[in-house]
């Protein structure tokens, strides 16, 4: 009988931290909310989908977002990378790809607001700024995958802290499995560890997503008084 106390216990802990965002307004013990997402198996995944689709993911990324959120927006803005995903561009975009850049923005295009927001961190002292392509949909250009590309920019600049927009599956099953968490935020590879902090897109379609722009820009001008 102890582990059906013991799957008790663990169940009525994961529905404590799953409803105190709607009951009470804010996620209670983020540490200990990413720790259950991350480890928490196909059990824990099933039960959260069953209340709502995809509230894993918002639950991960929220907990992550409060747990380094301070480490965040202490980082001045000129040791900070954001990370945008090139499905967020429009279906006729001009810009080439490069290996190393990604998509090449010329941030000129008056109806894009992929390119105008990546202005607007430039703007701000964003060391830099990435629309990070896809391997798979962007065949013949020497692409690295995208998971690839994200954390070899992390290795090379060994940012402060960076903001991502991304997609469920690509967090799961591309980003997570590598990193590791402690304290000090995300290990995304050897020696580099940075203030992470993400946005979902709202809409997963590989060639046209779509995401709250001004939940971006609040991320993104996110800054410690």
């Amino acid at each position: 009988m102890h582990w059906a106390w013991f799957l008790l216990i663990f169940l009525a802990l994961a529905a404590f931290l799953v409803l105190g965002p709607w009951l009470c307004g804010r996620m209670f013990l983020p540490g200990l909310t990413l720790a259950l997402l991350r480890r928490g198996g196909k059990g824990l995944v099933r039960f959260l989908g069953r209340l709502k689709p995809g509230l894993e993911f918002k639950l991960l990324v929220e907990a992550g977002n409060r747990l380094f959120g301070r480490k965040f927006a202490a980082a001045p803005y000129q040791r900070r990378l954001l990370f945008l995903p090139f499905c967020l561009r429009p279906l006729d975009c001009p810009a080439e790809v490069h290996p190393e850049t990604g998509l090449c923005c010329l941030g000129d295009c008056p109806a894009c607001e992929l390119g105008r927001l990546r202005q607007e961190a430039l703007d701000l002292g964003y060391e830099q700024v990435y629309v990070v392509p896809s391997s798979k949909l962007m065949k013949g250009h020497g692409l690295l995958p995208s998971d690839q590309f994200i954390k070899a920019k992390l290795a090379q600049h060994a940012p402060l802290a960076a903001l991502g927009v991304v997609c469920e599956w690509h967090l799961r099953q591309r980003l997570l499995p590598d990193t590791r968490v402690n304290r000090s935020g995300y290990q995304v590879s050897q020696g580099v560890k940075a203030a992470l902090h993400g946005v979902l897109l709202e809409a997963k379609n590989c060639r046209q997503a779509q995401v709250n722009w001004d939940r971006v820009r609040r991320a993104m001008l996110l800054k410690a008084f």
